[in-house]
């Protein structure tokens, strides 16, 4: 979050006359003194300055330093503001105006500031003639009862009042806002020229958590909301909102009078997002957190590891990274789907882990770990030999080729292994459910292990079915006395299966998979292939990208698939909904935008929006103007 936010308005005065007004708002948790504003704007303060309630400290071309008055502090929450008219040009854009700006401590240090485009009086609410808009807000609120439209649509929507806290939340949105749509001006300011439409705030405990309702009069706007979270979803509505109608007023435009009702669907709504197969940088990753936040979507599941590659830190076990975050022709993992021939592969420190964690939070979005055990662990096994059975032959081949690539549940080394990976997963990851993987461990696994066969006997374990229940089971127990719930994909409740006790199973093989977990007791998400996994292509020709073995996946079937049904089980245990990708097939950006987008949009409003307000035919005039990667 960023600590400091400067608003800026240009006014043309009388005898072509000018005036900039700056002013800072301080949202950070202390008080603000012995400070300095800077900033860079190419409209230029010309000496001598001629500022009132502030001096400038000193200017080179277009770098300007300005102090407040002697003694000032501001609280949080508090603004000072300045006007300087000694101005080297007529500003004619916005971007005429500041660029970035810093604040400077008495110790010399800087702190960024977030920087509003600079705005120009005369804009005025109006009621348009026409009524046939349509509302540019994806996903579809539950409900929207617009009596008059605006005629045109404003820029900014101004903060009245409002605590720091809430100040804060406008900002971050702001901030949100401006990182997905670079070119478009940030929908929120704290000052304003006359005649701008004010927005109030006002909390409601008789709302839930994530509901919000938004009345519309005229200029004056009042959006109500439960939590911090509700009040982020009605801040993105609005954004949304002015900004398809400045986009294309000829088919959207922004409420005049009327009000918006609205609250999710689903408690998790969520995206997976698998970084073993391909390589996805920090800032990739921090951008498709945003993306969830801006569909209203509330989980990541981030898979970190992979037959292909293991992509967290470990600081007890760095060979896992050292070795199996990379694949080559000299690495034990040889090139796989697209890599190059060597050094192929990155992985994230527990900082940057921590800090997509922080990211997400600071927009709405939890952040769920996943680390594939027992299976997938090709990367794993390659970097630690003490994980393997020297005794046990190369038996098995998982779906995917790769050869004993599943943890041996019947040596020491493997929990001594799993529990330093779930201990240090749980420092860094504070979201209650911890993903464990538990999927496609072949069938035959561990069979031809002296060590595994010794344990069945021992324990009475039938098959490999019932060798991967004993082992996950060991990690539920684990997980359960830290408080943490196990996160699995369905083959969880395979073997006799954990208990559904402080348990969340993922449904993904068939559509009808979650139905049958929850008749087992399995609180549970769906994620069914067929509608979900945005890997799968979306035509039949040859050269549409994408897998097919869930079959053909176009938009319209993702967004009209309702996964509650009128199972009765459903009705208690559904949790939510999720989006799959996958990176097998997804080696270039434009394959990613090409798989997930408006895929990705269509299970975000069936996530959130009551069937009843599913249009599929609206939903395609707003979808394109949703970001991408």
């Amino acid at each position: 979050m960023t600590k400091y936010h400067l608003d800026v308005i240009w006014t043309d005065t009388a005898n072509d006359g000018r005036e900039l007004a700056v002013t800072l708002t301080n949202l950070s948790d202390s008080p603000l003194s012995g400070f300095t504003l800077g900033y860079t704007s190419i409209t230029r303060t010309v000496r001598p300055s001629v500022c009132q309630n502030g001096s400038m400290v000193r200017r080179q071309a277009n770098y300007h330093e300005y102090a407040p008055p002697a003694g000032l502090t501001l609280a949080p929450g508090d603004s000072w503001r300045f006007v300087e008219t000694s101005l080297s040009r007529k500003a004619l854009h916005s971007n005429d105006g500041p660029k970035s700006a810093f604040v400077i401590l008495a110790d010399g240090s800087a702190e960024a500031v977030s920087v509003a485009d600079m705005q120009i009086a005369g804009f005025e609410a109006a009621r348009a003639e026409r009524s046939n808009f349509t509302l540019g807000v994806l996903p579809q609120p539950a409900s929207v009862a617009v009596a008059s439209w605006m005629a045109r649509a404003p820029v900014h929507l101004k903060l009245e009042g409002g605590s720091v806290t809430e100040k804060r939340v406008v900002g971050g949105v702001n901030a949100l806002a401006r990182r997905l749509f670079t070119l478009r001006a940030n929908p929120f300011v704290f000052v304003a020229p006359e005649g701008a439409v004010a927005l109030r705030l006002a909390a409601s405990a008789t709302l839930a958590a994530e509901a919000y309702q938004i009345d519309f009069n005229g200029s004056d706007i009042v959006l109500t909301y439960g939590t911090e979270l509700g009040l982020r979803h009605g801040l993105v509505t609005l954004a949304q909102a002015m900004m398809a109608a400045r986009e294309d007023s000829g088919q959207f435009a922004f409420p005049f009078a009327g009000r918006i009702e609205d609250a999710p669907r689903h408690g998790w709504r969520g995206s997976h997002l698998d970084v073993s197969r391909q390589v996805y940088p920090l800032a990739d990753v921090l951008r498709f957190v945003d993306l969830l936040a801006w569909h209203k979507l509330n989980r990541f599941h981030w898979h970190l590891t992979d037959d292909e590659g293991w992509r967290l830190e470990i600081k007890r076990l760095p060979q896992l990274t050292a070795t199996g975050a990379h694949t080559g022709l000299d690495r034990p993992i040889l090139p796989q789907l697209g890599h190059g021939p060597f050094g192929h592969g990155i992985f994230y420190t527990q900082e940057e882990a921590r800090a997509v964690v922080a990211h997400g939070r600071a927009v709405g979005v939890e952040v769920m770990p996943e680390v594939d055990l027992p299976g997938h662990c090709a990367a794993a096994i390659a970097s630690l030999p003490e994980l393997v059975d020297p005794d046990e032959p190369e038996s098995y081949w998982s779906i995917q080729g790769y050869g004993n690539n599943a943890l041996n549940p019947a040596l020491d080394a493997t929990w001594t292994f799993t529990r330093t990976v779930l201990e240090e997963l749980l420092a860094v990851f504070p979201f209650e459910v911890i993903h464990v993987g538990g999927d496609e461990v072949a069938p035959e696994a561990w069979l031809q292990s002296p060590k595994a066969q010794e344990l069945m006997a021992r324990e009475r374990i039938n098959g490999t079915d019932g060798l991967q229940a004993h082992y996950l089971k060991r990690v539920h127990a684990f997980l359960s006395a830290q408080g943490r719930i196990t996160g699995g994909w369905e083959e969880v409740a395979h073997g006799g299966g954990v208990s559904p006790e402080r348990s969340l199973l993922f449904a993904w093989t068939l559509r009808e998979k979650t139905a049958e977990l929850a008749a087992l007791g399995y609180d549970v998400v769906s994620s069914p292939g067929q509608t979900y996994y945005l890997d799968m292509v979306q035509a039949g020709d040859w050269n549409e990208p994408g897998a097919s073995w869930a079959g053909i996946t176009p938009v319209e079937t993702s967004y009209g698939y309702e996964a509650q049904g009128d199972d009765p089980h459903l009705a208690l245990r559904l949790k939510g909904i999720q989006a799959c990708i996958w990176s097998e097939h997804i080696t270039s950006r434009e394959r990613f935008n090409h798989q997930v987008f408006p895929r990705l949009s269509a299970i975000a409003e069936a996530a959130w929006t009551p069937e009843a307000m599913k249009d599929f035919a609206r939903f395609s005039t707003v979808a394109p103007l949703m970001p991408k990667a």
